[in-house]
């Protein structure tokens, strides 16, 4: 069953090595793509949806989060059938990688926020093909006959940022949002104590999270999306009710502007 197959990851079941199933169904079907590295604090959830005949990467990563990605997308697919690219904002954690996809397969188009495209040749020396975000959002049409909202989502915490809603899953692949810090020695995809959650997460978000009113904004934005999962790119997973869970606490959490005592400093 599609929706079934999130439901019943268990991280102590997880091979970090391998591609983990997140929905899977006849003509689309999400996986993730992600590295993980036992010193690494900080790391990349990516994310794979082959919808009809295309193919779109959620968050490449960095750098060194190239090769175990490119490694697992080709378990499923040639990077040849790449037909896009989702980046949530220009962060290099988040797309550093993408001269080494365009290397290998130059007709892929990037989608992200119009406030970086001036921006994102520094990545690379290729010419790429964009699909740019406006702050008003864009819809793009799957070839299933599903449909991707990008949802501008700024100051969360890049000023240029989108997170993006998969109508057919009800995934909401989030970017920083929901983002958490982990160190351990297995692959933690999900969440096992809410308690421990949101220690992983205060700090983050505190910090890097624009201010309480985006915050807020954002949450309000969410409210009525039949949303079934928040997949960001760092950290856990959030399932089910969680999202409210995070919805709610996220919507007051004093960060940034709001957090720090800027006439102190």
């Amino acid at each position: 069953m599609a929706e079934g197959t999130l439901q019943r990851l268990e991280n102590g079941a997880l091979d970090a090595e391998g591609v983990i199933p997140l929905y899977l169904s006849d003509d689309h079907s999400l996986y993730w793509v992600g590295s993980f590295g036992e010193d690494e604090e900080i790391r990349c959830n990516s994310y794979l949806m082959i919808d009809g005949g295309q193919a779109w990467v959620f968050e490449p990563g960095g750098l060194a989060h190239f090769q175990p990605t490119f490694d697992k997308v080709s378990e499923l697919i040639s990077p040849f059938e790449i037909t896009h690219m989702v980046v949530s904002h220009q962060d290099p954690d988040v797309c550093a990688s993408l001269a080494s996809w365009l290397q290998f397969n130059p007709d892929i188009q990037i989608v992200c926020p119009d406030l970086w495209h001036r921006f994102m040749p520094h990545f690379m020396v290729y010419h790429a093909q964009y699909q740019l975000v406006p702050d008003t959002g864009l819809q793009l049409p799957l070839a299933s006959g599903g449909q991707l909202d990008c949802i501008s989502a700024p100051y969360l915490h890049s000023p240029g940022n989108i997170v993006v809603f998969d109508r057919v899953s009800g995934f909401l692949l989030s970017g920083d949002i929901g983002a958490a810090a982990v160190r351990s020695d297995r692959l933690e995809l999900v969440i096992d104590d809410w308690a421990d959650q949101l220690a992983r997460m205060t700090g983050f978000h505190q910090r890097y999270m624009g201010s309480t009113r985006a915050a807020a904004a954002f949450v309000a934005r969410m409210r009525g999306l039949p949303i079934t999962a928040m997949l960001p790119q760092h950290g856990q997973i959030f399932r089910g009710e969680e999202v409210q869970r995070f919805m709610a606490w996220f919507a007051t959490l004093p960060c940034g502007v709001d957090f720090l005592d800027l006439d102190t400093q």
